[in-house]
């Protein structure tokens, strides 16, 4: 009998959980159910029945999803923000309030063989970022470790172009990483002492400006670290003091 009353209030309280959390669970889905579907916020229900802040940005059969910081807490994985990984956006905030973004996605020679490795507050099968402790973090992993540590043509494809260096001493890194939690820093200061280029900047350089109705609130922007190689090159929050955070958006194609 206790059991039976056990179960009644676990059935009532997962019921009362579903009915408190928006049934979509993913921006495809909002896309799906409008007719005219508009970028902007929207909350989402995660599998445990608990409401996420994302920014869902449309465009006429796909579109992006960007977590909010706060939000990017209470998942335990990323995978309902996004089906695809042929490419996500990165988009940076000035100082000013402008903001720029661009698509970055693997190497063209890569694009099958590894496509980007989107992994929430870990990095299994790649190096891990710098600043991991600012946790939780959003990693995206170009080439595992297994091939980055060769010394072999290496990099990532920023707006359809290939941005490549050869690993001249084995060192595997190969990923771009965004932090939301600063009060675990500070910020590593390797940025100081090494090592801008061209390369890790591309996606900085090469960005364009964002139409105003696209514009995402602060709380989607992170802490950043981009590391590649081995003599390609690393930047984070502090190499640029223009800008004051980055964010990533998944793709998801309907």
């Amino acid at each position: 009998m206790a059991f039976f009353i056990f179960k009644l209030l676990l059935i009532s309280v997962v019921t009362e959980l579903a009915y408190s959390c928006r049934p979509e669970s993913s921006c495809q889905q909002i896309y799906k159910q409008s007719v005219a579907p508009v970028s902007g916020e929207y909350q989402l229900c995660t599998p445990t029945f608990i409401n996420v802040d994302v920014f869902c940005d449309f465009y006429d059969g796909y579109g992006y999803t960007y977590i909010s910081r706060e939000s990017l807490g209470v998942l335990q994985t990323l995978s309902q923000l996004y089906t695809n990984k042929s490419n996500v956006v990165v988009r940076h905030r000035h100082t000013n309030g402008t903001q720029r973004g661009v698509e970055i996605a693997p190497l063209s020679e890569f694009s099958n063989t590894y496509p980007i490795s989107v992994q929430l507050s870990q990095a299994v099968g790649f190096k891990l970022p710098l600043n991991a402790a600012m946790q939780p973090y959003i990693y995206l992993g170009f080439l595992p470790e297994s091939y980055a540590k060769s010394t072999t043509k290496q990099g990532y494809q920023v707006a359809g172009v290939d941005y490549t260096f050869t690993n001249c001493d084995s060192n595997p890194n190969s990923y771009l990483a965004f932090f939301t939690n600063p009060s675990n820093g500070p910020l590593n200061d390797y940025y100081t002492r090494c090592c801008m280029t061209d390369l890790v900047g591309a996606w900085v350089t090469k960005a364009t400006d964002t139409p105003l109705k696209h514009y995402l609130p602060k709380k989607y922007f992170y802490d950043f670290e981009m590391h590649m190689g081995g003599c390609g090159g690393y930047v984070s929050s502090g190499s640029f003091p223009t800008i004051s955070g980055a964010a990533v958006g998944f793709k998801f194609v309907v």
